[in-house]
């Protein structure tokens, strides 16, 4: 069946493309079921990093809290304050050090993350669901361009094709939004397409994506205090 065929057959009976809506569901819902096994399989790497990125981030607002605190004594305006940081060498090596210290929290995670999805979700689109647990509960099943089941070979292919939409900064993602098609960088680069049950998505999914929202929300809040603590005890410690 031709690319034309299988969309007409899909808008005329149960399945039709899947916008990208219902595909970011999906993926948030397989990121949210991986990222603890990733984290899990990573850990041995992850903790030492993520001890050392926490002290060298402290370090760094330590720092800035006892210039801010000289400045103010000094009667100095915090212009000023400003202006002196972007020239100290202190400031430079802290950032340096806080770069390579994120390089080696992040890579370990992110590899496990990415070996486990290859496994994941080229296992579970050759299997009768064509479609990982996430894809399966907002009704979707991934086919080949002439919609026939995907085979382990294919299935893996498309995850590797799924490199290019990340390179580009989401935006190979974002063309899944397109209609009539709906076809992400990858899909087009696979020969691939993601079809969804007709009817609308499911109402638990936005509810799904408010929770991810609060959660980011919450826990920017939380970083963004935990930063101005550090801070102000520094500041504190230099003033009193």
């Amino acid at each position: 069946m031709s690319a034309q065929g299988l969309t007409n057959a899909a808008n005329a009976g149960r399945y039709r493309p899947a916008g990208l809506y219902r595909r970011s569901v999906a993926w948030s819902i397989d990121a949210a079921l991986l990222a603890p096994v990733a984290l899990l399989v990573s850990w041995r790497w992850t903790a030492p990093a993520a001890s050392g990125w926490v002290g060298d981030v402290e370090a760094l607002l330590d720092h800035g809290g006892q210039t801010l605190a000289a400045a103010v004594i000094g009667g100095a305006p915090i212009t000023g304050w400003a202006t002196s940081m972007l020239r100290d060498p202190q400031l430079a090596a802290s950032i340096a050090a806080i770069q390579a210290a994120s390089w080696a929290l992040v890579w370990p995670g992110v590899l496990a993350f990415a070996l486990l999805g290859a496994l994941y979700h080229g296992a579970s689109e050759c299997l009768a669901w064509q479609g990982s647990p996430g894809k399966r509960l907002l009704g979707l099943r991934v086919h080949d361009r002439h919609g026939q089941p995907l085979g382990i070979g294919h299935a893996l292919l498309r995850h590797v094709a799924g490199l290019l939409s990340w390179l580009t900064l989401n935006l190979g993602h974002a063309l899944a939004a397109l209609a009539p098609q709906h076809l992400a960088l990858h899909d087009r680069c696979s020969g691939t397409r993601v079809v969804a049950s007709a009817g609308p998505p499911p109402r638990w999914a936005l509810a799904w994506l408010g929770l991810l929202a609060l959660a980011t929300a919450g826990t920017a809040i939380w970083l963004a205090n935990r930063a101005l603590q550090v801070m102000s005890a520094a500041l504190e410690q230099a003033l009193y």
